[in-house]
């Protein structure tokens, strides 16, 4: 082993470790304090020595290193809602927290005491002078999400790791979020105000008639909507799990009406950003469109929420509800209501009748 001090033009000093064993080729890295490098290097020797061969380009690439790769390249079909600035906040935390740890050795055991010092410790302030509050389990749950998405592309993608420890992990048991839904009378004063909107306008019908996340439709592309067969492939979804969604007419009508007006050579995106490359981005669009039409206290996940009620109150098994929905959890499912048996695919159709009756406009 030998680790080379070299100083930057910062002033401050690298070191570059080289570690040589037998049998195997001459293993490199660098890093920012000699304590790191002493460290890696012993992992790699020792893990080399016994033949674990396997595990090398765990010992040799950091957590720092593994979450710059992925936002950088951004791989399709691992957390593409990690990549929205708003969601950034879980990995920087990582990245700064951990981000010194090799992948082997961040094992299950560590991300568990991760995660309960985040439950334990309150956020910062998100205003200079603002008060502290403490992490509720849902928020440490989405850091495992997050850390397991960027764990799992460098076991898929990269072959960096042999397992991703954060699928060992079990959730911390979560309460019964907000159930705000839309009414009949509010769904109308919402889609009429979306009607100066029409990206947003189609998104919103959309997310009523799916059932669908905002981060799922915005990143939807034309690579994963199917026309002939009236279906939807969500790749990037919360839980990192591929789903298919039917569509019912309406919604059906919709994605045909934008194809057919898509830009020509343009990016697969279905919802392209209007000034920028990648897809659009409707939050700050929705508060005010939502506060433009009085309805307080209303979120753009509430639609979700929407859905979800009018597919109990149609009488759709919470096992299809679950399936089109995405919850990996039957619990977070349960709080709809309890529901009788039926077919999948006329889950869509029921939607589509449900919007209809509670709505006297649907398509503009």
């Amino acid at each position: 082993m030998q680790i080379i001090p070299r100083l930057r033009k910062n002033g401050q000093f690298s070191y570059t470790v080289r570690v040589r064993v037998q049998g195997y080729p001459e293993q490199t890295q660098t890093f920012s304090s000699k304590r790191e490098a002493e460290r890696w290097a012993k992992n790699l020797e020792v893990e080399l020595q016994s033949g674990k061969l396997g595990r090398s380009s765990a010992l040799t690439h950091t957590l720092r290193e593994t979450i710059e790769r992925f936002l950088l390249e951004k791989p399709d079909g691992y957390g593409a809602w990690l990549h929205r600035s708003v969601n950034k906040a879980s990995l920087e935390w990582w990245r700064a927290n951990y981000g010194s740890c090799t992948l082997a050795e961040l094992n299950t055991k560590l991300i568990v005491q991760a995660r309960d010092h985040l439950l334990d410790t309150p956020s910062p302030p998100k205003k200079v002078g603002g008060a502290q509050k403490k992490r509720r389990p849902s928020t440490c749950n989405r850091y495992i999400s997050a850390l397991s998405s960027v764990l799992q592309c460098a076991l898929e993608r990269w072959g960096w790791i042999d397992d991703n420890p954060c699928r060992k992990i079990r959730r911390l048991h979560e309460k019964n979020g907000r159930t705000r839904f839309l009414n009949s009378q509010e769904q109308e004063l919402l889609l009429e105000a979306c009607k100066i909107d029409p990206v947003l306008y189609d998104i919103v019908v959309l997310a009523l008639l799916t059932g669908a996340r905002q981060g799922e439709l915005c990143s939807l592309k034309w690579s994963d909507v199917s026309l002939q067969e009236a279906m939807l492939t969500f790749r990037d979804t919360k839980n990192g799990e591929t789903r298919a969604v039917p569509l019912s007419h309406d919604g059906l009508e919709i994605l045909k009406r934008r194809f057919c007006d898509r830009r020509i050579g343009g990016d697969d995106w279905v919802f392209p950003a209007e000034k920028s490359s990648g897809h659009v981005e409707v939050s700050k669009r929705f508060a005010r469109i939502s506060k433009k039409a009085g309805l307080e206290n209303f979120r753009f996940h509430d639609l979700r929420h929407t859905a979800a009620s009018r597919m109990a109150i149609a009488g759709i098994p919470i096992l299809q509800m679950q399936e089109l929905l995405g919850h990996k959890s039957m619990s977070m499912t349960k709080r709809y209501s309890h529901l009788r048996p039926t077919e999948l695919r006329d889950v869509a159709n029921l939607l589509g009748e449900s919007f209809k009756n509670s709505s006297r406009s649907l398509l503009k």
